[in-house]
């Protein structure tokens, strides 16, 4: 995509990966135009005369009218709507119109393609779009990172509250990367001057690490003993939806997604090297930074 200042459409703006996509697009030569699913959403970053090539448009997903209004007049998507039993309907939905308006390049995040022998639902959906993005003829790219560090964020209350990481991963280990270092890949492959020609770009962090390890290491950086509690799938489910509230869904994939790590060995090594030509952001400089959020606490009966 040679284009001397192209416009740039940002999906899933409000969220970990996109909100560090559109910082880092805001220091480079283009136009971004961030989606935010409703007009009383928190923009991430202010509009102000610094940041006068940002933009914020509202869009319902399931309306192919109002995403091309966001999609008018642009050159590349960056494509995450949030995981979700819509995410199919809605990405499907942006693609459709991509086609229509002839946008040139589509930088998708997807997740790692799995064993045909293990069944993790959302990486169905993802294959699905996949399909749908490959057979527009749009240059594009699917980014396929592993876990996010920051996903452990979902864990804070078990941890603040009770000391314990429940799961049923036994001793297995998972590559986690730095959902920053996503977004400096995402960044890299929709400026690039090159074809994409619907790559599939694994990205992986510097280590494999085990639930006990990370029970270990949020220990050493918020002074409290934490451990980890492996259960049965069924309890582990129980707990998920019964007391955390999650819907089936969620649940299902946090099980399915240990259940894999344990069925298929993660990588120990990165990727983001290669990528980005720097070593990865580590597993122990994003506890450290976030240990106000894994800090024990005492529980409060009202």
């Amino acid at each position: 995509m040679n284009i001397v200042k192209p416009t740039i459409v940002v999906f899933g703006v409000t969220g970990t990966v996109g909100s560090e996509v559109l910082r880092l697009l805001n220091l480079e030569n283009c136009f971004v135009r961030g989606v935010l699913r409703s007009p009383k959403r928190k923009v991430p970053i202010s509009l102000s005369s610094e940041n006068n090539t940002i933009s914020y448009i509202s869009v319902d997903l399931t309306s192919k009218e109002e995403i091309k209004r966001a999609c008018f007049n642009v050159d590349a998507i960056f494509l995450l709507t949030g995981t979700s039993p819509n995410q199919v309907v809605f990405e499907t939905n942006i693609v459709e119109v991509a086609q229509l308006l002839n946008i040139k390049r589509i930088v998708k995040l997807s997740a790692p393609i799995v064993p045909e022998n293990i069944y993790v639902e959302v990486s169905d959906w993802h294959r699905k779009i996949e399909q749908t993005i490959a057979s527009t003829g749009i240059d594009h790219c699917f980014l396929q990172p592993h876990s996010f560090m920051q996903n452990w964020e979902r864990n804070t209350f078990t941890i603040k509250y009770f000391g314990k990481i429940y799961g049923v991963m036994e001793d297995a280990k998972r590559n986690y990367v730095d959902a920053r270092d996503v977004a400096e890949v995402a960044v890299k492959y929709l400026l690039q001057t090159e074809t994409l020609n619907g790559e599939s770009v694994i990205i992986s962090g510097p280590e494999a690490i085990s639930h006990e390890t990370m029970a270990q290491r949020i220990s050493h950086v918020t002074g409290k003993k934490i451990i980890y509690e492996n259960i049965t799938r069924d309890e582990f489910l129980n707990k998920l939806t019964q007391q955390a509230k999650l819907p089936g869904w969620l649940a299902r994939h946090i099980v399915e997604i240990d259940v894999l790590a344990v069925k298929n060995e993660e990588p120990n090594t990165d990727t983001i090297n290669t990528l980005l030509k720097r070593k990865p952001r580590i597993m122990d400089t994003y506890l450290q930074e976030s240990r106000d959020l894994f800090s024990r606490k005492s529980w409060r009966f009202l």
